[in-house]
Parts: structure tokens; sequence; C-alpha cells
């Protein structure tokens, strides 16, 4: 098995007040888990903190009815505060908030379909998307870390796309993946490891010179992004030897510098920190020892 194989106040009378929520006189549940309305402000944004958002894609223009997702959240040891408030979804953790706001339309000129192209994990991902209606907004502010602020991020999407069968994938630019396996992936945190590939790109590209690979996604974490370059490896080693780089700097909250080893099983690669190639900027690039 190869290295990623694996990775796959109550306003009105009459209202009761439950461990569930509220119960209206209808009978039915809204879901307010918190003793007084505060949990409706949405904080600014601190300057010294990281921000992220996500897009999950909506089969039909429907708008959803975010019933359920703070309890799924609770479920997975979040105990979030907040609700539904003028039809937009808020949660506080811990100093975050997520805010999920429903957008009646997709994002323009075709840009989900087209980056659908380069997603080699989900090689249907341009057709299974293609005609997609409209989008949940799924944005978090806040975090005091990208790690931190990817771990909620990523339980609070899987939340809402659990409560929402009308959901059919989850898009941040470039980087798509299915409803199916962005909830399979996030159970990964159940066990203590990072669903890495939900949160950073790999792209391939072939040059003169052989394969190459570069990553989107690194900046969330403070890190510069990697490349790999002229590589007489296929596509697939190629990939896996950079998402291997990808999960090992993520997990350890490292920023390589340049000049460090790093080696997967027999194999080992240099890490030197130049100007990019296919990527704007300083990059670091994964090199053959």
């Amino acid at each position: 098995m190869s290295f990623f194989t694996k990775w796959f106040k109550k306003e009105k009378s009459g209202e009761e007040e439950t461990e569930r929520g509220v119960r209206d006189p209808s009978g039915g549940y809204r879901e307010v888990y918190a003793g007084e309305r505060s949990w409706t402000a949405v904080p600014e944004h601190r300057p010294d903190t990281r921000a992220l958002s996500r897009h999950v894609l909506l089969r039909t223009a429907q708008p959803p009815a975010f019933s359920g997702v703070l309890q799924m959240l609770r479920v997975q040891g979040i105990e979030a505060e907040g609700g539904l408030h003028e039809g937009r979804f808020i949660a506080h953790y811990r100093g975050m908030t997520v805010t999920a706001e429903y957008l009646p339309a997709p994002l323009p000129d075709g840009e989900v379909e087209e980056n659908g192209k380069y997603n080699r994990l989900w090689p249907e991902a341009e057709q299974e998307v293609s005609g997609y209606a409209a989008q949940l907004l799924v944005e978090l502010r806040n975090a005091g870390n990208g790690l931190s602020g990817h771990r909620f991020l990523t339980q609070a999407v899987a939340a809402l796309l659990a409560s929402e069968p009308n959901a059919i994938a989850v898009y941040s630019a470039p980087l798509l993946v299915s409803r199916a396996d962005y909830l399979a992936s996030t159970e990964l945190l159940k066990e203590n490891e990072l669903p890495v590939n939900l949160w950073v790109f790999v792209g391939l590209y072939g040059s003169e010179g052989g394969g190459a690979a570069y990553t989107h996604g690194m900046a969330d974490f403070g890190s510069e992004e990697f490349e790999m370059l002229d590589s007489r490896r296929s596509g697939n080693e190629i990939f896996e030897l950079t998402f291997s780089v990808v999960h090992y700097a993520v997990a350890r909250n490292i920023r390589f510098q340049g000049g460090e080893e790093v080696s997967f099983g027999e194999q080992s690669f240099r890490l030197n920190r130049s100007a990019g190639a296919a990527l704007q900027g300083m990059t670091v690039k994964i090199e053959e020892a």
C-alpha cells in the first residue's frame, strides 16, 4: 500500500428551552445553544489570526434548513455555540467563528468546472459538478493558527455536508473534493490523523525536463509552497512524494528554510529554497538527495 492510499433567549412567549435547543409552540426545534443571544454577533477579523473559506456546492438552488448542524458538531466533540440567525448559520468555538451563508448562484466564469480538470484525486470532478446551481459560502475567522483553524473549519463543513443531501462537493480554489470523500477524510480527525488532502492541493504538469508538481494551500500554515521540478518519476510517484512532504510539514508544524533533508522509507530528498518556477515568490524545491 502506497503512502497516499491510506488517506482515503427566547424571542416569543411559549418557547421551552431544552437540552437540544429551543422548542417553539409548533413542536419544532430551533438550534440555539446559548442562554442569551450574544452568539448572533459575528466578531471582526483580528489581524493576528487566520481566516479561511470554503464553498459547498449545491446541486439545486434550494436554501438549506441548516437543521442538526450544531448537534453534529457536538457529536464530533465540538462544543460550539450558535445557531441560525437571519438566514446565516453561525458557530463559535474556542475564539473562532464559522459562518455559512446560502448564495443562490454558482461561482462566475465556470471557475469550479475549469479547476475540476486538474484535481488528480477526483478525475470525474468536472463532469460531476457541471450544472451545480448554488453554494454555501463557509467562512472561518480568528483562528490562532492554520492547524486549529483547519480542524474546526473541516468539522463544520462536514456537519453541513451531513445535514444537506443537496450538497455535492467542497471547493477551495483550486481544490475540489466530492461530498463522500470529504466526509470520509474528516473521519481521520477521530483517529488523531490529519486530512491534509482536504487542505492542500497538489498539481502536476509536464516540462521539457520531465514531470513537475506544485502545491497550493501551504501559505495557510505559515509556510511557502512546495515544488518538485524536472523529475523522471511517474506522475503518481511525483504526486505521492510531494504530498508526503506536505503532510510531513503540516503534521509537524515545520517551516523549511532550505538545506534540510527528509526521508520516506529508503528515499531521501533535499529541500532547497529558491524563486518559484510555476509559482510566484519563493518556494521550497523537493530534490533527489
